[in-house]
């Protein structure tokens, strides 16, 4: 049964299609503008009665799901006439916010903005995690909602938004497609949903609420998304997205391996694979195989596994459905078959029934394996949760456990000290440095790699030579640079590459890129980005830093540990494990 579906307000003989899998009926209309000042302002003067006019401001908050969300509305939005801009001007026809549930100061982030836009006296549309899991809030009432499997229907909410009637889309009956156009935050990077909700019921999790149980997309239509994106629309990176990907395929009878493996099948050279967080509990059967994908040449050796506690007791009363010696099994897994793995995790401090001993057992697992990236959060009671209930620890108890551990994580500050001189193929996707100063590119073992800033640098492969580092990535002079849709080690045809960085001999990615790939961005709120920075940076095991890891281009399920004997000629290092570049055998 629907949450809700409803028009609000609807004036004499308006209607809605009452079924949310239906195509939508309302008749759109694309209005060309005039483009001198006079006809513009007369545009936007009609703009809440004539569709596919108007400007529309987008802020995202959340993870990369919600991303992807907000790429496909902005797509389908862009497609009708609408134009989208994330800065917040007195222009703005409506305002439309995708929200973030997980943490309390994100929805307080979320419904300020909310506030601010109605005070404005402008038309308003939500969506996204909060208004799913909690359509009544109060400062919600009156505004038009799009639910987190409705996204396909935003042209329909924000047309009838503009003409003055508030419509609540809630429906959990079907997934939106694949193949939806897009706005996407970086043009060369796809994020595409494998899944929608999870299998899970932690006791303080507001997103089950909002995104549902497992809802896996059948295979073929994401690989068929994946060819299409890379192929086409000079797409050079592809994260797959999910609240839990180790649980893929369990309502479907498919599974994770299954899928990753065919979609390596249809990468292009040049492009690079991001598997996506997974769960403890749901991976633990697909280790070998998943460590096996780990190790392809197009495949960040790279993989998100949140701990949360490092207490037994404590994640029993999380209903997270693993141990600790479940996890340690996962991270000792990658880290013993997939050479150089990042393994990043999550941790909640201040949970309610954490006490000092449990405490310790976090600390002890953070000092145990280093790891690269943490995500550290203070345990929010999120309405509606079975955690909310709980009896909260005091403040000044949770404030000091936090503090203690980021102060022990932040001291990891030479991961990166033993690449200092190192040569290193990196992957440069349209990332830009904080300071506007540096490329962002990543090399196999999903390390933040900062080069010169350059444009043309973008959508390729790059040889770098580390010159220096910092606690979060190391910064290198660029060597060499590939043709765009190359990569050592990609194909058996990748001989060929550029002795020299002539703009003149740049054959951009952009050939491949069509007129629905847009260069759009979309803000997240400063705590998200906060989180997400941990992603910029990673370290490698230095007992494991004498071996390296030989790829089989025909067979590349299987890999060896051998010491390099002798140096390698520079033309034929191809992939970065821990410290070393080898060949194809």
């Amino acid at each position: 049964m629907d949450i809700e579906d409803s028009l609000q307000s609807l004036p004499a003989g308006g209607s809605l299609p009452s079924d949310e899998n239906s195509t939508p009926q309302v008749a759109y209309k694309r209005v060309s503008g005039s483009k001198n000042a006079a006809g513009r302002l007369q545009q936007e003067k009609a703009a809440a009665s004539v569709p596919g006019c108007g400007l529309i401001y987008m802020k995202t908050q959340g993870c990369a799901h919600n991303q992807s969300d907000s790429e496909y509305m902005a797509g389908l939005l862009s497609s009708y006439g609408y134009n989208i801009t994330h800065e917040w001007t007195d222009n703005v026809d409506l305002f439309l916010f995708n929200s973030c549930t997980v943490k309390g100061p994100s929805q307080d982030t979320f419904i300020n903005g909310v506030e601010k836009a109605r005070s404005q006296g402008k038309p308003v549309v939500v969506a996204g995690c909060v208004p799913q899991g909690a359509p009544s809030t109060k400062q919600l009432n009156g505004l038009s909602i799009v639910g987190t499997q409705q996204i396909h229907r935003v042209v329909e909410v924000v047309e009838e938004t503009l003409k003055g009637n508030a419509v609540k889309l809630l429906g959990h009956r079907q997934r939106p497609s694949l193949d939806l156009p897009k706005v996407r935050k970086n043009p060369f990077i796809e994020i595409v949903p494998i899944s929608t909700g999870c299998l899970n019921h932690c006791s303080y999790c507001k997103t089950k609420h909002a995104r549902g149980d497992l809802g896996s997309y059948e295979p073929h239509a994401i690989i068929n998304r994946v060819k299409s994106v890379t192929s086409k629309e000079g797409v050079t990176e592809v994260w797959l997205s999910s609240e839990d990907t180790g649980a893929y395929g369990r309502d479907i009878g498919s599974s994770l391996p299954e899928l990753l493996r065919g979609i390596v099948e249809v990468l292009p050279a040049g492009v690079m694979l991001r598997v996506g967080m997974t769960n403890p509990p749901y991976i633990l059967e697909h280790l070998q195989d998943v460590c096996k994908i780990l190790r392809h040449p197009q495949v960040y050796a790279f993989l998100h596994v949140p701990v949360q506690a490092g207490s037994n007791a404590v994640l029993d009363a999380m209903r997270r459905e693993y141990t600790v010696e479940d996890f340690e099994t996962v991270v000792d897994t990658l880290y013993s078959n997939v050479p150089g793995c990042t393994v990043s995790t999550d941790i909640i401090v201040g949970f309610p029934t954490e006490n000092d001993e449990d405490f310790q057992g976090t600390m002890q697992v953070v000092e145990k394996y280093k790891f690269p990236i943490c995500n550290i959060s203070k345990f929010y009671p999120r309405p509606g949760t079975l955690a909310a209930k709980m009896k909260p620890l005091d403040s000044k108890t949770i404030m000091g456990r936090s503090r203690h551990l980021s102060s022990v994580f932040n001291g990891y500050k030479d991961s990166f000290k033993h690449l200092l001189g190192t040569e290193q193929i990196i992957f440069v996707n349209g990332e830009v440095s904080a300071d506007k100063k540096h490329c962002v590119g990543h090399n196999k073992n999903y390390v933040q790699v900062l080069v010169p800033l350059e444009e043309w640098y973008n959508g390729r492969c790059l040889r770098v030579e580390v010159t220096d580092y910092s606690r979060w990535s190391v910064k290198a002079k660029v060597l060499e640079v590939y043709p765009a849709g190359t990569a050592p080690g990609h194909d058996d045809s990748q001989s060929v590459r550029l002795v020299s960085n002539n703009k003149q001999q740049d054959a951009t990615i952009a050939d491949r890129q069509e007129a629905g790939s847009f260069a759009q961005t979309f803000e997240t709120d400063e705590e998200a980005d906060e989180e997400e920075r941990g992603l910029s940076g990673c370290s490698m095991r230095s007992n494991r830093r004498s071996n390296c890891h030989h790829f089989h281009l025909n067979n590349w399920q299987s890999s060896s540990h051998t010491p390099l004997r002798q140096p390698l000629h520079r033309s034929q290092m191809f992939a970065q494990t821990n410290l070393l570049l080898v060949c194809p055998q």
